[in-house]
């Protein structure tokens, strides 16, 4: 773990000195060991933009299969389509980026820029009735805005039906949404949270180490953590794992 820890924060140095063939070639090395790693998946995705290598789409979509509400993720495939001037494609991607990150003003910009205009969007409309706690409305908009972007719509929901203590829905969403994206993080979570309440501790810890495997100590998900009442499951998995590694 420290070693992959190690090699993603340096590989993020050299993307951030512009040092792209490095950053791609740390990155790499932490997949390796790591196929999912989330972290190390964007700095590739990034470093391959950068370089003009025709792989960063693909790298771009594995990011999201791990996190389908990933705004940057459709902000590189949009950039690396307008270099090639494919406008249609660029849209697409420009206008899934606004309806995850919706007050992202550079992201507003290069929409309007290229399309003259903000569409109509029920995931943006039901983002702010979930950041309201208004979930039932968020949840009835979700269920018809679900063609826009089906995988980010069910994550949206997700959060829809823990906030109305749907657990059997919750149980539904993550269990599909697992079931097609093996590799999604909030999907296992959520599923982890479920054991946590029935009381399943051991399957609790199997599904947070999926978890961390690819998201390394649940940084990047961390308000999911705490909002469904993981951090003190996952604090002490941390805590029983450390002990492990002592003993050995």
């Amino acid at each position: 773990m420290l070693d992959r820890l190690t090699t993603i924060a340096d590989a993020r140095s050299a993307a951030l000195e512009r040092r792209f063939d490095i950053a791609a070639e740390l990155a790499a090395r932490a997949l390796e060991a790591s196929p999912n790693c989330l972290p190390a998946l964007r700095i590739l995705a990034w470093a391959q933009l950068e370089l003009g290598h025709d792989r960063a789409p693909a790298t771009f979509q594995a990011c999201l299969s791990i996190d389908p509400e990933d705004a940057l993720a459709h902000v590189g495939q949009a950039i690396w389509h307008q270099q090639r001037q494919d406008a249609a494609a660029a849209s697409t991607a420009w206008t899934k980026a606004w309806q995850l990150d919706p007050h992202n003003q550079d992201i507003r910009r290069a929409l309007v820029k290229l399309t003259g205009e903000l569409p109509d969007s029920g995931l943006v409309e039901a983002s702010a009735l979930l950041r309201a706690e208004r979930f039932d409305e968020a949840d009835e908009l979700l269920q018809r805005a679900h063609p826009e972007q089906p995988d980010a719509v069910v994550m949206a929901r997700l959060d829809a039906a823990w906030g109305l203590r749907d657990y059997r829905q919750v149980c539904d969403l993550a269990a599909a949404a697992h079931a097609s994206q093996p590799q999604n993080v909030k999907a296992v979570l959520y599923m982890a949270a479920l054991e946590e309440r029935a009381g399943r501790t051991l399957r609790s810890r199997e599904l947070l180490a999926r978890a961390e495997h690819a998201d390394p100590g649940l940084v990047l998900f961390s308000e999911l953590v705490h909002r469904i009442g993981l951090q003190p499951a996952f604090d002490l998995y941390r805590a029983n794992r450390g002990a492990l590694f002592a003993v050995r």
